[in-house]
């Protein structure tokens, strides 16, 4: 009987630590998931901003030409003229940060742009006339300050 007992017992911790198991992983496994859409549904919002504001920039553009300017000016930083990101922010507010790379001034388009959000980093490229968009997304793994180390 209590060989009996022992089995069944026995079997009742397999079938629980079983079930825990399978639990267990599908949890892990619908966590992945969901961060992935997560990441990709997040991913496309940037995206959209990211061509929102090409399309303010452009119009700046068309409006810049008026007053015989470009919104590019390669010696700024951002490279882009005194003025640009008023006219862009009457047309759009974007929430991250952008920059123009490149600019062609014989057909005033704007060539290459990036924009950042967050973690979310967006390229835009224009060659010829395929438009390429790239969305990275950067993980920061390590953050070292000189203020770390201790001189005694």
């Amino acid at each position: 009987m209590d060989k009996e007992r022992e089995e069944q017992s026995r079997l009742r911790i397999y079938k629980f630590f079983k079930i825990v198991g399978i639990i267990l992983a599908a949890l892990i496994i619908g966590a992945a998931v969901f961060f992935v859409f997560k990441l990709r549904s997040d991913a496309k919002a940037v995206l959209r901003e990211a061509k929102n504001t090409r399309m303010a920039l452009q119009s700046a553009d068309i409006e810049m030409y008026g007053r015989n300017k470009t919104v590019f000016n390669p010696s700024n930083d951002d490279g882009m003229e005194d003025g640009t990101k008023g006219l862009v922010e009457q047309i759009y507010t974007p929430e991250g940060t952008y920059k123009i790379t490149g600019y062609d001034a014989v057909k005033h388009q704007i060539t290459g742009m990036t924009y950042e959000k967050g973690n979310f980093f967006v390229t835009f490229q224009l060659k010829g006339e395929a438009i390429y968009w790239d969305v990275d997304y950067r993980l920061n793994v390590y953050h070292f300050d000189d203020d770390d180390i201790v001189v005694k």
